[in-house]
């Protein structure tokens, strides 16, 4: 089981996604993380979003982002059949799609909620105690929180 966390420059829909990660839910050294240098047209900045939530300067995609076409492909290489789970479906799923539109492939994965692995009553636990433990939002810190709290709620 794959957990899938993504970083974006805000949470507009003009936002994009500027850091990928994912992590195997039983191998722990099973992982990856990386930033994302935005597309051409890819303009949107939330300041807020840098300076109170992901602390990631725009500048830092330009200097150590993957371009569009090798995240992809790199995802692509890493989660082809597999089904990976997020805890903002809505939002990973989008600025995941607006990464393969941009960078013109396929995606060769699924993208679900993690919520629908655990039992509808402790779905609200789960989250009051995922962002309990949330200290830094970046986005393999995230997808490794979401593992360890999926670890303690799951059936």
């Amino acid at each position: 089981m794959i957990i899938l966390d993504i970083e974006a420059s805000g949470l507009s829909t003009e936002s994009y996604p500027i850091e990928v990660a994912w992590q195997h839910r039983y191998v722990a050294s099973a992982c990856d993380n990386f930033l994302i240098k935005p597309s051409a047209n890819w303009t949107h900045w939330d300041k807020h979003a840098e300076l109170h939530i992901h602390h990631i300067p725009r500048k830092a995609l330009f200097d150590e982002g993957l371009p569009v076409i090798e995240a992809a492909l790199r995802l692509n290489t890493q989660l082809a059949r597999h089904v990976v789970y997020t805890d903002a479906v809505d939002y990973d799923r989008s600025w995941i799609k607006r990464l393969f539109n941009a960078a013109g492939i396929e995606m060769q994965f699924k993208v679900l909620c993690v919520y629908s692995l655990i039992d509808p009553a402790k779905v609200e636990a789960f989250k009051r105690t995922q962002a309990g433990k949330t200290t830094m939002h970046r986005a393999l810190a995230d997808a490794r929180n979401i593992v360890d709290v999926l670890n303690y709620y799951h059936n």
